[in-house]
């Protein structure tokens, strides 16, 4: 039965190892059923933190800032950088809560401490004491590492208090991983080496590539060579041997933590604890402990087929997902696609947000799902509630962990992805991880599309627009006007249309300055905008040149006097009191909007009736 208000556990790590990560959550889901915590896995993609630098580290710490903490599991190891691992430190103590700290050692935690010596040690004497193998090829990890050493003298002294050795050349270096392992056999084999009675491995990784290695050969694991490894991973469980291994003891570690929690004093912030954390020795079937399970074999078997089908089906359906986003600028229309897309695999609880562009304290849903229905459009303040109904989703008893993930590019953070999962088996967390991947692109590819649509907005804005006035350039007006006199309620008006040149501008120029100049132009501008906001559209030409045009009922000729006036008094009021009067030659035509209307031919007739009128007024003045 679920405890009513459970407290988060932030755990905090990266991508870099998924089977060790995925083995210690399941360790964690299983300690904390029916008690007052609820796992929250935040991890990171390293690559991408590390190009980001500061800027990441705060993003990420900001995500772990959040309320109803019991407390910190920092995965130190995998994090791998003292400057991240530090500033989490740092907010737990701000927080005052306990930070528990894994594979690494820090002031001001709680450092838990793996007794690798004694855990590698029960296996070593096991297959050496108990399976009474005097000769043994020791599978290291990376040469020069301090525990892959520390095993290889391990190993070596035990056999010696055995009566046997350890000849250097049956130390073969795997480097923890399948295909250094694969060489090292290789190369062991190649120059000589027979086979030993056992492989002793530094983990099962390296054991299980073993395994492999000599299954392919045709030699049998356990029936003419012994196989062990170390560590306890999932993997090495379902492996066909099953893997001999001594496992950390999480049942232990996570008793001790949350009692810890659950008591804790804030007065002990910042104190440092070294807990020791033994291993459990588990005998299986690599060392020939445990019969081999055919029924067993087959359950394996089957259940890789359906997590074959699932990686099949999932990137399928997320490249297609990215297909049709390629070209999307809407996240109305990113959601349409999401919902059938995560609707395949019912989770308790989905979520995933984008960042506002201009405030990323503000976000706005674009998934939202509750046990299978779906909604979006939702906008909050991001930090001071990145969870909506965050309560009912941590006290939901078919949540069993939460794992969240910044949704980033490697140059900003856009939005992020949570999920409430009742089971969390690798399938689970990798499939976690390829989400958080394609929506992180989804998101790049809808971001760019919207930014590259208002950047051609802004260099068409800029294009037919002068830079002076803001007011439309000769092209633009052209433009705008033909949209206008195609539209329907356009048809049976009448155009008139104006061409104006400012009185005077290269006087006010060289007398007063070029700054006044471009002040008298603003104003003549200014005055030109708002004579027309309701009935026309305006532009500059350049220079001293000025264009507006009106659609309306009847024909603007008989007003153009007054209009003239109105312009010139708003200019002169919006310029200020000057050392010179803004004033201005005016000439128009008129034309009814049908078919036969050329806008070549209204457009010289306006600018013979302005020549016109720059005449007359000369011969005035």
């Amino acid at each position: 039965m679920i405890s009513e208000n459970r407290r988060m556990i932030a755990v905090c790590t990266s991508w870099e190892d998924v089977e060790n990560l995925n083995l210690v959550l399941n360790r964690l889901m299983d300690a904390t059923d029916g008690t007052p915590f609820l796992p929250l896995c935040i991890p990171f993609d390293r690559p991408t933190t590390e190009s980001r630098g500061e800027e990441s580290i705060r993003e990420l710490t900001d995500a772990f800032d959040l309320p109803n903490l019991a407390g910190f599991l920092l995965f130190g190891e995998m994090i791998r950088s003292d400057i991240i691992n530090q500033h989490l430190i740092d907010l737990a103590h701000r927080k005052k809560l306990p930070v528990f700290m894994l594979e690494r050692q820090y002031e001001g935690c709680i450092n838990l401490a793996f007794c690798y010596t004694e855990g590698f040690e029960s296996v070593a004497r096991h297959i050496v004491e108990e399976h009474g193998c005097r000769d043994v090829v020791m599978v290291a990890g990376i040469k020069g590492n301090s525990y892959s050493e520390e095993r290889i003298s391990l190993l070596r002294r035990i056999l010696e208090e055995n009566g046997s050795s350890l000849p250097q050349e049956q130390v073969i270096y795997g480097e923890y991983w399948d295909e250094p392992t694969f060489r090292a056999l290789d190369g062991y084999f190649s120059a000589g080496g027979h086979m030993p009675e056992a492989f002793l491995c530094a983990n099962d990784a390296m054991a299980i590539a073993t395994s492999i290695w000599l299954s392919e050969r045709d030699i049998q694991v356990p029936g003419q060579v012994r196989v062990a490894g170390f560590d306890g991973i999932l993997p090495g469980e379902n492996h066909d041997p099953s893997i001999t291994t001594a496992a950390p003891d999480f049942a232990y570690m996570f008793g001790r933590m949350l009692d810890r929690m659950e008591n804790w004093n804030p007065e002990d912030t910042g104190r440092t604890e070294t807990w020791p954390i033994p291993f459990r020795f588990i005998p299986r079937e690599s060392c020939g402990c445990r019969k081999r399970d055919v029924f067993s074999v087959v359950r394996k078997v089957g259940g890789l087929k359906v997590t074959n089908l699932d990686y099949t089906r999932h990137i399928r359906s997320m490249a297609n997902f990215m297909r049709r986003t390629l070209s999307m600028n809407s996240f109305v229309r990113l959601n349409e696609s999401l919902s059938p897309l995560f609707s395949m695999w019912q989770t308790p609880f989905c979520f995933a947000a984008v960042l506002d562009d201009n405030n990323h304290n503000q976000a706005t849903s674009i998934l939202h799902g509750r046990n299978g229905r779906y909604s979006a459009g939702e906008t909050f303040l991001y930090k001071e509630s990145p969870i909506p109904n965050e309560a009912s989703v941590r006290n939901d008893p078919s949540v069993r962990i939460l794992a969240a993930q910044l949704l980033q590019n490697e140059d900003e953070t856009m939005g992020y992805l949570v999920s409430g999962l009742n089971d969390w088996s690798l399938r689970e967390q990798e499939r976690f991880e390829e989400e958080a991947l394609f929506l992180s692109a989804a998101l790049n590819a809808v971001l760019s599309n919207r930014r590259l649509e208002k950047a051609n907005r802004e260099i068409l804005h800029l294009a037919e627009h002068d830079y002076l006035t803001g007011l439309y350039n000769r092209r633009g007006f052209l433009r705008e006007l033909e949209r206008r006199l195609q539209l329907p309620e356009s048809r049976s008006q009448v155009l008139t249309l104006f061409a104006m040149d400012m009185d005077g501008l290269k006087e006010i120029n060289d007398v007063h300055g070029h700054q006044e100049g471009d002040l008298a132009i603003r104003s003549l501008a200014e005055a030109l905008r708002r004579e027309t906001e309701d009935t026309g559209i305006c532009a500059r030409y350049g220079g001293d040149e000025f264009a507006f045009a009106c659609i309306a009922d009847h024909s603007m000729l008989p007003e153009l006097e007054e209009i003239r006036k109105r312009l010139e008094t708003s200019a002169r009021a919006i310029s200020g009191k000057r050392a010179y009067l803004i004033s201005a030659s005016l000439g128009a035509c008129s034309r009814p909007v049908d078919s036969s209307l050329s806008l070549d031919e209204i457009l010289a007739e306006s600018d013979r009736a302005l020549y016109r009128d720059k005449t007359a007024r000369k011969h005035r003045s």
